[in-house]
């Protein structure tokens, strides 16, 4: 076989083991959920080995593969290793998913760099129209979606979650706030339940919602007309499906920050998080961020607290893994507790400036995840958690490998790729004048 038609038939090999891994990362709670509920009942341990072994096959396709960009991701997930020992001895214990909650970021990264634009909006669409379905089975019909997957057995067999806490009723065997009660925002009244779909929990599939806007805004200008309505539409749905409050706050600062973004200095979306704290942090100053009460701005004001009652053992990782835990539902507590300021603030860095590619569709994407990760800080570590990771920054490894190739095979490599003018449907990304990847 020709070397050319070698190279081909190994990348596509590389291509299709990617998307099954994806595939994986997608499933696999659910698939596990469905045989503890009518197979053999399944522990946290099994979870862990199972999200394990997807990490591993990502990391394994990646490092094999080694396209553009892998060596920036290599060398982070080695100093990710390097903090995690250091802190592992600073708190003479070992945690793997400290450990595991960092390693997730370059595994799917370098998972991305074997793959293509168009592979990977092809996977998007084919996951939102399964995630789709199988929300509106679950709002359809509850109790047939939990006697199928059962989760509240799931989350107590394998989280050990306490039984007593999961609403009971018309949803018995769903998860534990999947009640939609007067108060959350998108029809209350209406008798339905929150949907949860392939994630099992309604937060989740909110975070997936934002991440099919991150992909929209990035990537808009590569898609067809019917794949931008599909999507668009679909992803409408699901947010009223979840009735996710932080997918709308989130979705409209998205939409807004992204276009001003992709025209700012590159190092811009580093003020998003600053700012945040600094607003957050004068709101509860004048008591406008009000205490307690199970609404977003309630939740603000918890991690904010939080964040606040830091400590010098806290900033610097030495905490027990029990007291880290305990501040789970603040996200940048958590991450300062379990990686250290340090490994917190290196955190938000790779965040902004690990494209040194200067294409428009890498601004908006850095932009758009900038203001994701920034805004999910406060409320929840779920920007850590493999259902957000796996697509984000399989794209982020994606688009940053398919510039060093455009460099490379133009040779450019080094310079700023300038992307042409944009008009009518290419708001934010524009679309490639040949073919592309």
């Amino acid at each position: 076989m020709p070397d050319g038609a070698a190279a081909a038939a190994s990348a596509a090999r590389f291509r299709r083991a990617a998307l099954a891994t994806l595939w994986l990362a997608l499933l696999f709670n659910i698939a596990l959920s469905w045989v503890n509920a009518n197979v053999a009942a399944i522990n946290g341990s099994v979870v862990t080995a199972v999200q394990g072994l997807v990490m591993g096959l990502a990391l394994g396709i990646g490092l094999a593969g080694r396209r553009g960009g892998w060596r920036r991701w290599t060398l982070l997930l080695a100093g990710a290793g390097l903090l995690w020992l250091v802190l592992s001895v600073l708190r003479q214990s070992v945690e793997l998913k400290f450990l595991g909650d960092v390693v997730l970021i370059p595994a799917f990264a370098l998972l991305g760099t074997c793959l293509g634009r168009r592979e990977l909006i092809r996977w998007l669409v084919l996951a939102q129209l399964l995630i789709g379905v199988i929300a509106t089975w679950e709002l359809i019909a509850p109790r047939g979606f939990a006697s199928v997957f059962n989760v509240t057995a799931y989350y107590v067999n394998t989280r050990g979650i306490e039984a007593e806490t999961f609403w009971s009723g018309e949803g018995e065997g769903l998860f534990l706030n999947v009640e939609r009660p007067n108060g959350r925002n998108l029809f209350a009244s209406s008798g339905l339940n929150r949907a949860t779909s392939v994630f099992l929990e309604p937060v989740s599939l909110g975070n997936w919602t934002v991440v099919v806007l991150i992909v929209l805004v990035t990537l808009w200008g590569r898609m067809g007309w019917g794949t931008r309505v599909l999507l668009v539409l679909s992803d409408l749905y699901l947010v009223v499906a979840c009735d996710g409050r932080f997918a709308l706050v989130c979705g409209v600062g998205i939409l807004l920050g992204v276009p001003f973004g992709r025209w700012a200095p590159r190092l811009w979306p580093l003020v998003y998080l600053p700012v945040l704290v600094a607003t957050l942090f004068a709101l509860r100053a004048t008591e406008l961020l009000p205490r307690g009460g199970d609404t977003f701005a309630g939740r603000l004001r918890k991690g904010v607290d939080y964040l606040g009652r830091l400590e010098v053992a806290d900033v610097f990782g030495g905490q027990s893994s029990a007291s880290i835990y305990a501040n789970a539902d603040a996200g940048w507590a958590y991450l300062i507790q379990s990686q250290s300021l340090f490994g917190f603030l290196a955190f938000w860095l790779m965040v902004v400036l690990m494209a040194r590619e200067r294409t428009a569709e890498l601004r908006s994407f850095v932009n758009a995840m900038a203001i994701y990760v920034a805004l999910c800080m406060p409320i929840s570590y779920s920007f850590v958690s493999i259902k957000t990771v796996a697509p984000l920054f399989a794209l982020y490894g994606c688009l940053i490998a398919v510039a060093r190739r455009s460099s490379e095979a133009t040779g450019l490599l080094g310079l700023p790729i300038r992307s042409p003018k944009l008009s009518g449907a290419g708001v934010w990304a524009a679309r490639p004048a040949l073919g592309g990847s």
